[in-house]
């Protein structure tokens, strides 16, 4: 009997060393979190990029793996993520790229409670769980789990545009008498610019109509977008492209060659000029009238000291404004 309770142990310590040198042989699945990344930023949400990867070590497909991931900003859980990565096949590492939106709406609180603080705390917490084939499955185990914590900084930004100092320049003589090749189009091209600029009670009207749609002659406009941050965080705004339009017309397209960036506050010097031989019956009407609803639109880098990327930065907003 001595013998047989001596045998016991000794064949569990003999089982379980067997075990050991079989899960050291058998490969399991790995797992990897790439990356947590800000893909882009807007007036309405912040975009964050999550790259995460699955390596499937058998000879046969895995059936599914498992992600359950909170987002959080400085300790406030903000989303939740539950997804399945499908099947994984065999020998082969499948990737999961993942866009989380955080809403300006939903972060808006969380400002007010850190009001001077630039730059925040994002993390991404979870687990991956990993099916493993019935054939490689050690005391009934039938899945691994991958626990994580990812952290990155955010800048705090609520951001808005608007546009100031425009003005239309109204040719002089000299530029009008080289663009026409007679007198009665030196006087048409004036009498059609007084009362586009010069605010003469002249009928609305367009360029083709007015005999003018051959006319080599570009009016200059110069304003500024301005762009400001209602949050914490410095704008530095780096090579921006802007699309205007006015009452629904292409207005003007380009890329300014000077952006001030001064702390909060970016302003962007626009000086471009646009053909007369483009302006239509209702261009020529927001221009008389000095107001106009418009829709501007682009995009530029955003560049933040503690954030070795230049974060992608797009732009849209419509409204109405007065010269």
């Amino acid at each position: 009997m001595k013998r047989i309770l001596f045998l016991i142990p000794l064949f569990l310590h003999i089982q379980c060393s067997v075990l050991g040198v079989l899960q050291d042989k058998i490969p399991t699945p790995e797992f990897s979190f790439e990356s947590l990344h800000i893909k882009q930023i807007t007036f309405t949400d912040i975009t964050l990029g999550v790259e995460t990867s699955v390596t499937n070590p058998y000879p046969v497909s895995l059936p599914s793996s498992f992600l359950d991931m909170d987002i959080k900003i400085e300790g406030m859980k903000l989303s939740q993520i539950k997804t399945d990565l499908g099947i994984i096949e065999a020998k082969k590492t499948k990737t999961l790229p993942l866009e989380v939106k955080l809403k300006y709406t939903d972060l808006v609180q969380l400002y007010k409670k850190f009001p001077t603080k630039p730059m925040l705390e994002v993390s991404a917490e979870g687990n991956m769980k990993v099916a493993i084939p019935k054939q490689w499955q050690l005391l009934g185990k039938d899945s691994v789990s991958f626990p994580f914590v990812q952290k990155k900084e955010i800048p705090a930004v609520l951001p808005d545009v608007e546009i100031r100092n425009f003005k239309i320049l109204m040719p002089t003589e000299s530029e009008i008498l080289s663009a026409s090749n007679t007198e009665t189009m030196v006087g048409t091209t004036t009498n059609f610019l007084k009362g586009l600029l010069g605010g003469s009670k002249t009928p609305v009207t367009s360029a083709a109509k007015a005999g003018l749609a051959g006319l080599n002659l570009s009016l200059k406009t110069e304003f500024d977008f301005v762009f400001s941050n209602q949050a914490a965080a410095n704008l530095n705004l780096t090579d921006l492209k802007y699309n205007l339009q006015l009452a629904g017309e292409n207005f003007l397209t380009g890329s300014p060659k000077e952006i001030i960036n001064s702390g909060k506050e970016s302003t962007v010097k626009v000086s471009n000029q646009f053909p007369i031989a483009s302006i239509g019956s209702s261009l020529y009407k927001t221009i008389q009238s000095k107001e106009a609803l418009y829709q501007l639109k682009g995009d530029s880098g955003l560049l933040v000291p503690n954030i070795r990327e230049n974060i992608p930065f797009s732009y849209e907003k419509k409204g109405k404004f007065q010269w």
